[in-house]
Parts: structure tokens; C-alpha cells; sequence
């Protein structure tokens, strides 16, 4: 983590100064600041989630310390769309701030879910907007353009500055044949091109992917295939806010009259959202059915739609898997059908999953088997078509790690735009009449997220559970004296993770005879202070087992007195 660095005064003429919090170098946690003459806007605040050495962590947030020092100057927050990579930490942020957000209908009811969860039901202003409105914001002139992505409800924003227009593409495709949505509106882009872009902030996932993402309609096209192939129960896993395929697959379902069993608490409460708002065409409402009502029909006549795509621990298709599903068991004749790309980190147990899948005796169909996956992000032709519509004067790649970004950045090259920028989280990429440069970095890192408790990695000591993980722990127990300050006896010594139970015994005998020898070594004055007995305990055990064993464990004294 950054610490934070004065930025120049802001010139006296315009200015326009881009600030991301999160989202370059990772694939998450989408948060930028941009800022025009002294008027600041949040663009997304998402999360993202830990790594494997983040022990105990249930997500990541952007650390926005920089805003919160600027609270006079911030005005709003614009949503893109509804992914948690890019509302998920709004709800933690609000909890600090009282500011309004502006979004589409969809994505602000997502919102709103969450927000009633941290209990800020009703007390946000959420402000709708539709695709090609345009509101006034202090200097800006805010627009929202309709885009395809795999959530519904997804929009770019352009942003009209005094010094030009600054476009952020969001998470977005092409798809030339959508299902229940008009296709990218490539017409409103072309014309902010013809007006002039000063800057184009541009998503750089699929950069390194060469050709056209695959539209949702062949997707739809591939199932069809699986339900007409399928003898017995298909079980699909997929992203619970894919909500136009959930969409597919209810109107394939209804087609080949099958019941259909939404499971997942996410997929369900965001599917009740879409159909809510309308923007999911379901199907009579007797397709859907409750889970106890399954064993009514025959295998083939169910179509079970999932949360669990990763191998999420306690997912509803993990616990398939594993034999600890309340109510699916498994069984040769099911067709399990993984829509999701493979989220890089999640290999492992997404392996772990599928051969206990394979055990049970049932199909599985990947991407690999069928066409049963589109991304929702652009690749290379897309990712072109869109910087010659917009011809922007500059290209910031965003969204994505570096090698994408970097790819992003070669893919301008090639098409002729001349100035691109490569900058880090917490840089300010200032914009005036005289040029575009890095100014200076403020403040910037990740706060976590454990339980209900929010803060950096010194608040959770996760040196601590490392430790742990890595060497192990010993408790010690000793009763002092009260009268002598000494130990009645050596300390009673437990330990886990540190040596193997063959060997146990012994090294905790001598590593309690330790403990002893070091509180005699204590002046008397010093025994009758805890925490001096405390610490000669902790001390000397640790020495020991780190000469004997080269480990250093975190150890635990425990002492009473009597």
C-alpha cells in the first residue's frame, strides 16, 4: 500500500484529472475518480476477492482513502452495469458517505439488494437513467450508452468535459445477434467520434484474444443441442447475474417441456430482480418449480440451473458433487453442463469438482464440448472497431492486468492512435490545454473484508494466520504461585501444525522444561508480573522449537494464578 502524496493544485484553466483506485493489473475491483474543475465523480467501486494467503478474508475492497480526505469535492457515483467486480464494495463505501448514485434500473436494484443487507434500505439516493440520457453534474455532462456485456442492463459513459469528451467503455462486447436486448449502440459511438473524443478508458480483458466474441444466440443454439441429446436431468452451472442465459434456458426448458429448479441464493434473488423490472421474458409461471417438487417428475422432464461454475465452497453444484446436496444426488443419466469460463486461480477445485462429478457417473460438457459459452468481454476486432468509431486523441487502457492492457495498448498503435497511456492504480493522469501527463499518486491499496470488520492487513494480523499456516501453534498452560512467582510446574504444551504426532511427546517435553527454565531465570521481582511470566514462556518455547525443529510457530502462553 501507497502512501498518499500531495497532488499540484489544480491549474486555474480546465482541467480534467483520472484517477484509478482499483482495476489495472487485476482482473476486479473496478474504482477511477475523475475529476473536472475541482468536481469529482466515482466511476463503479467494486470488489475483488483474496488470494490464497489472505487467511480468513472474505473479500477485497479499493482503499478510497484519497476520496474520503476529498468528501467536498465528490458529487456522485455512475454505475456500468451490475457485476460485483464493480457495485460489490458501493455498499461498504456508502456505509462512510452520503452521496448520490446513478445507474441503470437493473444495476441499481442489484444495488439496492445489497444495500438493504448492510442496512441502508432506503436510504441511498439511487437515481435511475436509461441508455442515451444525459444529465448535468457540476462541469460534466454525463451520457449513458447502451453496450452488450453478460449482465443486462450494461452501459458505457461519456463523459462531455469542458476540454472534450472522455468515454468509459465499461465491461462490454459486440454481439451482431442478442437475445432480448438491442445490439452495442455502435451508431451512438460513431457520432461522439465524429464530435471528437478526447479520451477513450477502454476494458482490456480479451485483448490477447484474436476475432469476434461469440454472440449469446449461438449460445442458445449450443443448449439446444444439450436438451435435445440429454436422457435424463441437465444441470447447468453458470454465473448467477448471466441472467440472459438464465433467460435461454427457461425458454429451451419450456420448448422441451421440462420443469425447471433455480438453486443458488444469488441466482434466485437476481433472477426475481430481472423478472421484476422486466427485463427477463420468463416463461409461464408453472415451468418454475420449487426444489421439494422435483421427485414428482422423471429425470428427463428437469432442467436444474446452478450457482457453483468455480467450485465456490459450499456452491450448490460443489455440494453435488461432494454428496451434500439436500436435494440432488447425483447419478449416471445427469448431464451437468459447466457455462462459465474458468476463472484463472479456481483450476484446482474446479478439478476436485468435476472428477467427483465424473465418480458419480454423470456427463459434463465444457466450452471445449459444445458451444455452451460466449464471453462478455470485446476481443481484438471489437476492441479495434471501437477505437476507429471513436478515434479518441488518447487510449487508457483499463481493466485488466498488464499484459492485457499492454495489448490494448498495441492494438491503438495499429489502428493509428497515437498517444496511449500505461499507468498504475493510484497515478493522476492529469488533462489540459498544454498536455496529457502523470502528475503525481495518491493514496491507493486494498482493505479487507473479514466478517463484519473492515480494514488493512496490520487490522487482521494476517502475519499472524500465515504463521499459523505455515509453522503451526503451541498453547502453554502454567499456574504461578502467587506467593513465590514461580511456576508450581513446567507448563502443559499443545501444539498443531508443528510437529508430527510421532515425535510429539518428546520435543513438547523438552520445550515445556524450557519454559520452566527460563521463568527461573526471572528475578523475583519479575515473577510476580503475568506478563513477564507470559513472556519468558513464549520466548524460550519458541527458541527452542526454532533450534530444534527451524520453525517458528506462533506461540500462546496461558497462566493462572494460584
Amino acid at each position: 500500500m501507497s502512501e498518499q502524496q500531495l497532488l499540484p493544485a489544480p491549474p486555474r484553466k480546465d482541467y480534467l484529472r483520472y484517477i484509478p483506485l482499483g482495476g489495472l493489473d487485476e482482473v476486479g475491483m473496478n474504482c477511477s475518480i475523475i475529476e473536472c474543475n475541482g468536481s469529482m465523480l466515482m466511476i463503479d467501486c467494486g470488489i475483488t476477492f483474496p488470494e490464497t494467503g489472505d487467511f480468513g478474508v472474505d473479500i477485497v475492497l479499493p482503499d478510497w482513502r484519497y476520496v474520503l480526505d476529498n468528501l467536498d469535492r465528490l458529487d456522485g457515483i455512475l454505475l456500468t452495469h451490475g457485476h460485483e467486480d464493480h457495485i460489490g464494495g458501493a455498499p461498504f463505501f456508502l456505509q462512510e458517505v452520503d452521496v448520490p448514485v446513478y445507474g441503470g434500473r437493473l444495476t441499481l436494484g442489484m444495488l439496492n439488494r445489497k444495500l438493504q443487507s448492510h442496512g441502508l434500505g432506503n436510504q441511498v439516493d439511487l437515481i435511475e437513467v436509461e441508455p442515451g440520457e444525459q444529465l448535468e453534474i457540476g462541469p460534466f455532462v454525463v451520457e449513458f450508452v447502451h453496450i452488450n456485456h453478460s449482465v443486462p442492463n450494461a452501459m458505457s459513459i461519456a463523459l462531455h468535459t469542458p476540454l472534450g469528451t472522455a468515454i468509459f467503455t465499461g465491461d462490454w462486447k459486440i454481439d451482431q445477434t442478442p437475445m432480448y436486448e438491442p445490439m452495442t449502440d455502435l451508431p451512438r459511438f460513431s457520432a461522439l467520434g465524429d464530435q471528437g473524443v478526447l479520451a477513450l478508458f477502454g476494458d482490456s480483458t480479451n485483448s490477447e484474444v484474436p476475432g469476434f466474441t461469440r454472440s449469446e444466440r449461438a449460445v442458445f443454439q449450443g443448449f439446444a443441442e444439450v436438451f435435445d441429446e440429454a436422457p435424463g436431468r441437465i444441470i447447468v452451472a453458470q454465473f448467477s447475474s448471466n441472467l440472459y442465459r438464465v433467460a435461454g434456458l427457461l425458454e429451451l426448458a419450456h420448448r422441451n417441456r421440462r420443469k425447471v429448479v433455480l438453486m443458488g441464493t444469488s441466482l434466485v434473488k437476481n433472477s426475481n430482480i430481472a423478472r421484476d423490472l422486466g427485463f427477463l421474458p420468463f416463461p409461464p409461471e408453472d415451468v418454475l418449480i420449487n426444489p421439494e417438487e422435483m421427485e414428482k417428475y422423471p429425470d428427463k422432464r428437469l432442467l436444474i440451473i446452478s450457482t457453483g461454475s468455480q467450485a465456490e465452497p459450499r456452491s450448490s453444484l460443489a455440494r453435488m458433487a461432494f454428496g451434500d446436496h439436500r436435494h440432488v444426488d447425483v447419478q449416471k443419466g445427469d448431464t451437468i453442463v459447466l457455462s462459465a469460463r474458468q476463472i484463472p486461480g479456481n483450476e484446482y477445485g474446479i478439478n476436485s469438482m468435476v472428477n467427483a462429478l465424473y465418480k458419480r457417473g454423470a456427463t459434463i460438457i465444457t466450452a471445449d464440448d459444445k458451444v455452451i459459452h460466449g464471453s462478455g468481454h470485446a476481443k481484438q476486432e471489437e476492441l479495434k472497431l471501437m477505437l476507429n468509431l471513436t478515434r479518441p486523441t488518447h487510449l487508457i487502457p483499463v481493466h485488466g492486468e498488464y499484459r492485457m492492457r499492454m495489448g490494448h495498448a498495441n492494438l491503438g498503435k495499429d489502428v493509428g492512435i497515437e498517444h496511449t497511456h500505461l499507468i498504475e492504480n493510484g497515478d493522476c493522469l492529469q488533462f489540459t490545454e498544454a498536455g496529457v501527463e502523470v502528475i503525481g499518486r495518491v493514496h491507493h491499496g486494498r482493505m479487507l473484508v473479514d466478517g463484519r470488520n473492515v480494514g488493512d492487513t496490520e487490522d487482521f494480523q494476517l502475519r499472524d494466520r500465515r504463521k499459523l499456516a505455515s509453522a503451526g501453534i503451541v498453547v502453554a498452560m502454567g499456574i504461578v504461585d502467587r506467593e513465590s512467582g514461580s511456576l508450581i510446574a513446567p507448563p502443559a504444551v499443545l501444539q498443531r501444525g508443528v510437529v508430527g504426532s510421532a515425535e510429539s511427546d518428546d520435543v513438547l517435553e523438552q520445550a515445556a522444561q524450557a519454559a520452566w527454565n527460563g521463568v527461573q531465570e526471572l528475578s523475583r521481582a519479575a515473577r510476580g508480573d503475568i506478563s513477564e511470566v507470559k513472556e519468558a514462556i513464549r520466548t524460550h518455547i519458541r527458541r527452542y522449537i526454532s533450534k530444534e525443529l527451524g520453525r517458528r510457530p506462533v506461540v500462546i502462553p496461558v497462566v493462572h494464578e494460584l
